[in-house]
């Protein structure tokens, strides 16, 4: 019994740690190549799974890909939404949430090509892209309270949100090009503070 339990243990272990690798090499080579550029039989080898894992744990490549997407934007949006509902006046909301999502975003370089990629080719976002629903929404409200104490200009506030994180999803995925042509290297760490401020001044 104690050795059949072992056993069990070990493969449900086992399972695991093909499911991180996959999930790993899923969301890297999805946001190089997009989900038609990156084949199973590369997103399988590139994890040292079987080629068969991801219908085996996940039933198809739409639904892992789905669960890449949540698996990776799901700790952001859970972030965003507690600041942009947190306490204090909504504009200060807003700057902590720039602030929070440019940290995010330096720490997960690949995110935005992730999240960007079924849009850069005219498709609709993935199932999973429910968590940034979410932070809309919560951001949509953060810029309806502002309006409501003056705080904020008046306007259309679901597309006034969308500024808050325009700024650091435009810097992250202009990395190469601002550090080949314009010389900023977004490595360096006074060039990375510099354009949290400049996204918290447009903002504000």
């Amino acid at each position: 019994m104690a050795g059949a339990r072992e056993h069990d243990e070990e493969r449900a272990s086992d399972g695991q740690g093909t499911v991180e690798a996959l999930l790993r090499a899923g969301r890297e080579l999805f946001a190089r190549r997009g989900y038609d550029g990156a084949s199973v039989r590369a997103i399988t080898a590139r994890a040292g799974a079987n080629l068969g894992a991801i219908t085996y744990h996940f039933g198809s490549k739409r639904a892992f890909y789905d669960r890449v997407v949540e698996a990776s934007i799901g700790p952001l949006a859970e972030r965003v939404v507690a600041v942009a509902k947190g306490d204090g006046a909504p504009l200060d909301r807003a700057e902590a949430v720039v602030r929070v999502f440019f940290e995010y975003l330096r720490d997960n370089p690949d995110l935005p090509y992730l999240m960007l990629q079924e849009l850069a080719v005219g498709r609709l976002p993935p199932a999973a892209i429910g968590p940034i629903l979410r932070v809309h929404a919560a951001l949509t409200d953060l810029v309806r309270a502002g309006q409501a104490d003056g705080s904020i200009r008046p306007g259309p506030a679901k597309l006034m949100s969308l500024g808050i994180l325009s700024q650091a999803l435009h810097f992250n995925l202009m990395r190469v090009p601002l550090r080949e042509i314009m010389g900023l290297d977004t490595s360096d760490p006074e060039v990375w503070a510099t354009l949290v401020e400049q996204a918290v001044a447009f903002v504000r």
